[in-house]
């Protein structure tokens, strides 16, 4: 079990924000929360206005929901590197300025991240296909409408190559449907993704050398004309920074 809280979120109006929370791998993910998880630092010293914000229930109850987000969010973007996760949000003081459901949301992710980064990491075989060529890995970004950062959802499958390649499967287009996006919306889909592809290699790549990777098929959920670049981008940004983490550790298990 891990003991973290998040670090200060410099230059942001989120400063004074800490969130505590104790991390350890189990047999299934659960999140729970602390009786006293939002409290005062000092209950005597503090004046009464901060007494009164500890007293009201529901602003108590908004912090906590935004806390119970922001470790959602994480879990849902990094738990992959650790297997299933029992979290324990521990404490949350008052700030005068700064404390707010957004806050306290950013500042439970931080810390979630800043635990999954010091538990053990594995290589989470269901997505790892080991062939005489050298490993290929298939996964998907994802996707959670309630906490995720994008609505867009890619598959794709990445192994190495001599030179970089990316490549759009003939049916990666095949029977998309979204509610929010018309032909005309759908039909960029394939130039943006494959755009948003190349600047998360240029991100990612250098850590295991140059990759072919094919853009099998997306979902774009409830995507946004006007977001698409940005959908996009950050479905290929996760989708490629994981399965470069899964190439590491099956190049490392097939060299030795």
């Amino acid at each position: 079990m891990v003991r973290v809280t998040n670090r200060t979120m410099t230059g942001s109006c989120f400063a004074g924000v800490k969130v505590t929370l104790d991390v350890e791998q189990a047999a299934e993910r659960s999140v729970h929360v602390a009786d006293d998880f939002i409290d005062l630092r000092d209950r005597d010293r503090d004046d009464e206005y901060m007494r009164e914000e500890l007293a009201n229930e529901q602003w108590v109850a908004e912090l906590t929901k935004g806390a119970l987000r922001g470790v959602r969010r994480a879990l849902m973007q990094y738990e992959y590197r650790t297997g299933p996760l029992r979290v324990v949000l521990v404490k949350h003081y008052l700030h005068i300025v700064d404390s707010g459901y957004g806050a306290v949301s950013s500042g439970a992710s931080l810390a979630v991240q800043a635990a999954i980064a010091l538990l053990p990491h594995r290589m989470v075989r269901d997505w790892v296909t080991f062939t005489e060529a050298g490993p290929v890995v298939r996964l998907a970004n994802p996707v959670d409408a309630e906490v995720g950062i994008t609505d867009a959802e890619v598959v794709i499958e990445v192994t190495p190559a001599a030179e970089r390649a990316v490549v759009l499967a003939e049916d990666f287009a095949a029977d998309v449907t979204a509610p929010r996006l018309d032909a005309a919306d759908l039909a960029r889909i394939p130039d943006i993704a494959v755009a948003a592809a190349h600047a998360a290699l240029d991100k990612h790549e250098e850590r295991v050398g140059p990759l072919r990777l094919t853009l099998l098929g997306h979902r774009p959920h409830q995507a946004v004309p006007w977001s698409l670049e940005h959908q996009y981008g950050g479905a290929l940004d996760d989708g490629v920074r994981m399965a470069v983490e899964q190439l590491e550790f099956a190049l490392a298990e097939q060299a030795g």
